[in-house]
């Protein structure tokens, strides 16, 4: 069986399974929502010294990757309560088309939630991203893509585990992330226009150098995941 057009079933029955049970991408939400929230009354807006365009970023980033895990957690949840996960490893379909269907569908919920928590930070912290737009929705969508595909590996690891699944899933991705995090905090200073915390970080990259060290990540972790992926399975 060639391997794209299963790739596009699996992806439609994902996200059409998704449109039924309508849970991951609201409690997603929610769960960013409420960080940024708190994260908007605890930062001191009156400062002289704009703490909240300085660490607003942070922030922003930080609801992603924990609200990311909430997705994540649930990106198995049918299989898992089907108990179909045996079925999907002894069927003849390629496990690694899976699981690149697998990293399509939950990117494609977290671009959303990126885009709709892009407002509502714009919103808490009086963010106006003007002609930035672009460049920090290509930022976001490269971040979603090699997170998704170390955390859908991990996520099949930890799918099985009653009651602290997601909290282990969470103390096993984070570090992962931390190459990521920190390039795409250093480029957030151009992005929201601001020095974030205090320059400690770094100063931005060139656009060309970041998208490129972007690329590489996401490569990196597809092609790990990718191989890594039917043996976790099993």
């Amino acid at each position: 069986m060639k391997a794209l057009p299963i790739f596009f079933k699996l992806l439609g029955w994902d996200i059409l399974r998704e449109i039924r049970r309508r849970e991951t991408i609201p409690n997603m939400l929610l769960f960013a929502l409420l960080v940024l929230f708190v994260a908007s009354v605890g930062v001191d807006r009156d400062s002289g010294v704009k703490i909240s365009s300085s660490v607003g970023p942070v922030f922003f980033w930080v609801a992603i990757l924990f609200a990311g895990t909430v997705g994540l957690s649930q990106s198995f949840a049918a299989e898992r309560e089907g108990g179909v996960l045996g079925g999907i490893v002894t069927s003849p379909i390629d496990l690694g088309t899976f699981y690149l269907a697998k990293v399509a569908a939950t990117t494609l919920y977290v671009v959303v939630l990126e885009i709709a928590l892009l407002f509502v930070y714009g919103f808490f912290f009086s963010f106006v991203p003007a002609s930035q737009l672009g460049g920090l929705i290509g930022a976001m969508s490269l971040f979603t893509v090699g997170y998704m595909g170390a955390g859908v590996v991990l996520a099949a690891m930890t799918t099985t585990l009653r009651g602290g699944g997601e909290v282990v899933l969470r103390i096993l991705l984070v570090p992962l992330m931390i190459p990521f995090l920190w390039v795409i905090l250093r480029q957030s200073g151009l992005f929201f226009q601001t020095e974030i915390a205090g320059g400690a970080l770094g100063g931005p990259l060139r656009q060309s150098h970041f998208f490129t060290f972007c690329v590489a990540l996401d490569a990196i972790y597809l092609t790990v995941g990718y191989l890594l992926f039917p043996k976790v399975l099993e």
